[in-house]
């Protein structure tokens, strides 16, 4: 990957699959304990929480992606342990300052286990609100507004056969796909598929 003035994307630094849980916890213990992590100077503090429930992968994705950019300069350390709707493997991420690296790893939920997500950062006047307020603005829900075969209306933007509003007709073939709300078939010759990420109108609503 090559840089100009060592300026380069968060995003072309997420999900490259480089950490191993396992790994880690072999060298480090304590890396999913939050609760131990501690001041050092006044002006240092940490954050962490932990919850139940799911993650939607890209607004998790924009969020780390905007922490890293406004916020990289005054982190030492940040590590995480997140639950993603549609997905079995869990989301891992550890970084220092703008240094992330994270993603999904081959480590499983354990089947009827509680997934329970969990965070922690530390830095020099660490904005906890914004953290905290920034990583539950990604909960989501598994249960989606749409079935399969239902018909819908997908944001597809420039497509051909798009309407004025970018919106053209499909019907769903499969919820949960990689992460994604749906995986839609176009209502065009090609049958094309695209995802809905996000079970919200801006990319999926309702067949009127």
């Amino acid at each position: 990957m090559s840089t100009e003035q060592s300026v380069c994307d968060p995003m072309l630094l997420i999900g490259i699959k480089s950490f191993d849980l396992s790994k880690t916890l072999e060298m480090d213990p304590e890396f999913l304990n939050v609760d131990q992590e501690h001041e050092h100077d006044p002006s240092v503090s940490s954050c962490s929480t932990k919850f139940d429930g799911f993650l939607q992968v890209q607004k998790l994705e924009r969020w780390i992606s905007t922490i890293i950019t406004t916020m990289g300069a005054n982190l030492f350390r940040y590590k995480g342990v997140l639950n993603v709707a549609g997905m079995d493997n869990k989301f891992v991420f550890q970084g220092v300052g703008m240094l992330f690296n994270g993603g999904f790893v081959d480590d499983l939920w354990d089947p009827g286990s509680t997934r329970e997500s969990c965070f922690v950062f530390i830095g020099r006047d660490l904005d906890k609100k914004m953290l905290i307020d920034g990583i539950m603005s990604c909960r989501c829900s598994e249960v989606l507004r749409f079935s399969v075969g239902d018909k819908v209306l997908a944001n597809v933007g420039s497509h051909p056969k798009a309407r004025p509003d970018g919106y053209t007709c499909g019907h769903i073939l499969k919820q949960w796909d990689e992460g994604n709300a749906y995986r839609i078939e176009l209502q065009d010759d090609d049958k094309t598929n695209v995802w809905g990420p996000v079970d919200e109108d801006e990319f999926v609503k309702a067949m009127p």
